[in-house]
This record gives structure tokens, C-alpha cells and sequence, in this order.
């Protein structure tokens, strides 16, 4: 009798066992959505005059890059320049998708410590998608420019046109050597700091200014 019971005590164990393994087998597995416009992975930046430039991309006069992701379709961020000089974001605000963009008038706006700075659309053209995470991590998009920090992608209305008037390349490591230039020329004056020990230019220019010539400097310099 007592074999029988521990027979059937087994049973009921193994019983439960193989229910208990189907019911895990057979959870749904739910996979991340995947991003409807994935971003290649940016290519080693090089480093002219203390800001990271990335070679893969093409730039506007505005400090904002473009990378092409498709036929007529690309993404867009600031470059290293802007970040530095527009401080640590605390807001992002940006076009909603569908909106049109005109090339170099003002579309996205980041929002420092300092106040409001704007940024210039690289090219004409529509707003497909805008990047999510800034809503609730902003500074994404000065901590990391040319990564997670970008800013929308758009679908351009003549993207071989529109990719004729930006820079990439030697013209521009120049463009940024001059407006590296520029730039500290103007800082020393205001400030009388503008370089880390070791000639590198300081993460968050803004606080070293007053509100009045950060401003002015943002205006100058991303053509706003």
C-alpha cells in the first residue's frame, strides 16, 4: 500500500512538473520594437581643435549634422561645437512629426541652464520621426550629440541637392579649426578662460558667461 502511494505522489509531482514547463515554454516572448529608421553606428570621430568630429556625417554652417539613412531620408543632431556652447540640456523641444523644416530657419530648440538656444533645420524637407528618449532624458542629446542624442530624422525634399551645401571632410576639420578660433578669441575677452589645462576647450562654455554675451555667442554662431 505504502509503495502505492508514494507511486502516485510521484505521478502527481511529475504531473505538475511537465504542466508548470509547458506554461514557461510557452510564455510569449515580447521582442523590443525595432526603430523603424535604425541609426548605423556612427564611425570613430576624429578630433579637430579639441571637438570630436565624426567623418561619416556632413555638417551645417549651424553646427547640426545630417546622416544619410536611405534614398531621400536622414537623421539630424548638433555636433560637438553647438554642445559645448549650449550647456547642459535641460529641455528639448522639437517639431512634431509631419511638420515641414526649411533649411537654415530655426526648427529645434534646447533649453540650458543659461536660457533658450536655437538650431537651424540642415536641409528642407518633413519630419518622420522625432527621437523619444529627449522627452524624458534630455541630456542625451549634449551627452551624447552623435549617438542616442539625435535629435529627428526627416525625409528630405532633394537630399542630393541639400547634401551639395553641407561640408564634410577637410573643408570640414577647416570650418571647425576657424570657428574654434573665433570662438576663443571672443571667450578669452569675456571671460579670460576658455581652455581646460591642456588646451581643450571646456565641456559647458555657458557657465563661464553671463546670459547676455552666452546668447549673443549662440546667435553668432548657430546662425540664429
Amino acid at each position: 500500500m505504502t509503495v502505492i502511494l508514494i507511486l502516485l505522489m510521484l505521478s502527481v509531482f511529475m504531473t505538475l512538473d511537465y504542466a508548470l514547463g509547458r506554461r514557461v515554454v510557452e510564455q510569449p516572448i515580447v521582442a523590443d520594437q525595432p526603430d523603424p529608421l535604425p541609426m548605423p553606428q556612427t564611425a570613430e570621430p576624429v578630433w579637430v581643435g579639441g571637438y570630436q568630429l565624426p567623418e561619416d556625417l556632413r555638417y551645417h554652417l549651424g553646427h547640426v549634422w545630417v546622416r544619410p539613412l536611405g534614398a531621400d531620408t536622414v537623421a539630424v543632431g548638433m555636433d560637438d561645437f553647438a554642445r559645448r556652447l549650449v550647456g547642459n540640456a535641460q529641455h528639448v523641444a522639437l517639431p512634431e512629426a509631419g511638420a515641414r523644416l526649411s533649411a537654415g530657419r530655426p526648427a529645434f530648440r534646447v533649453t540650458s541652464a543659461v536660457g533658450n538656444a536655437d538650431l537651424v533645420a540642415p536641409l528642407s524637407g518633413e519630419v518622420l520621426e522625432v527621437n523619444p528618449r529627449l522627452a524624458a532624458q534630455p541630456t542625451l542629446a549634449t551627452d551624447e550629440p552623435y549617438g542616442r542624442g539625435w535629435l529627428v530624422k526627416m525625409k528630405a525634399h532633394d537630399l542630393t541637392s541639400g547634401l551639395r551645401n553641407l561640408m564634410n571632410g577637410s573643408l570640414a576639420r577647416r570650418w571647425t579649426e576657424d570657428a574654434r578660433g573665433r570662438l576663443d578669441m571672443q571667450l578669452v575677452a569675456l571671460s579670460g578662460s576658455v581652455l581646460q589645462d591642456g588646451g581643450e576647450p571646456v565641456a559647458d562654455f555657458a557657465t563661464h558667461l553671463s546670459g547676455e554675451d552666452w546668447k549673443r555667442l549662440v546667435n553668432e554662431f548657430l546662425l540664429t
